[in-house]
């Protein structure tokens, strides 16, 4: 008579699936850090703008009244130099000047709001193509 092989889960059995499964979240935080750090210097890109885009303010004398807003392309930015970044990528984008009053000080003041796309790698949320 033929033995029957039984199934049984061995210690072997145990160990590989263990070391799968830690294989498994390895790969998956390098490949979440990767894509999280090139995230993070759009980001960054997009609050040199930000504050580059009070400069820009202060040398064209742009004057916004309360509750108004204006679009200026980050092309007329970078045209007077004002944008100083490594990002190489060719990104297209514009930055929102509002004028609002702060609730906490009381005072009326700029709040810019920067937005770019920079081809299929990076688009900011909300970004809207005028």
């Amino acid at each position: 008579m033929k033995r029957r092989r039984e199934k049984h889960i061995t210690r072997l059995h145990i160990i590989l699936f263990f070391l799968v499964i830690i294989i498994g979240l390895i790969v998956f935080f390098v490949v979440k850090n990767k894509i999280s750090s090139s995230n993070d210097k759009y980001k960054e890109y997009e609050t040199i703008i930000e504050k580059s885009g009070d400069n820009y303010v202060r040398l064209n004398n742009i004057d916004i009244e309360e509750g108004y807003e204006k679009k200026i392309d980050i092309d007329s930015i970078q045209k007077q130099g004002l944008i100083i970044s490594d990002i190489t990528d060719a990104c297209d984008g514009y930055l929102i000047i509002r004028r609002e009053r702060n609730i906490v000080t009381n005072n009326v003041e700029n709040v810019y709001s920067a937005y770019i796309k920079c081809g299929n790698k990076y688009k900011t949320y909300n970004y809207f193509e005028y």
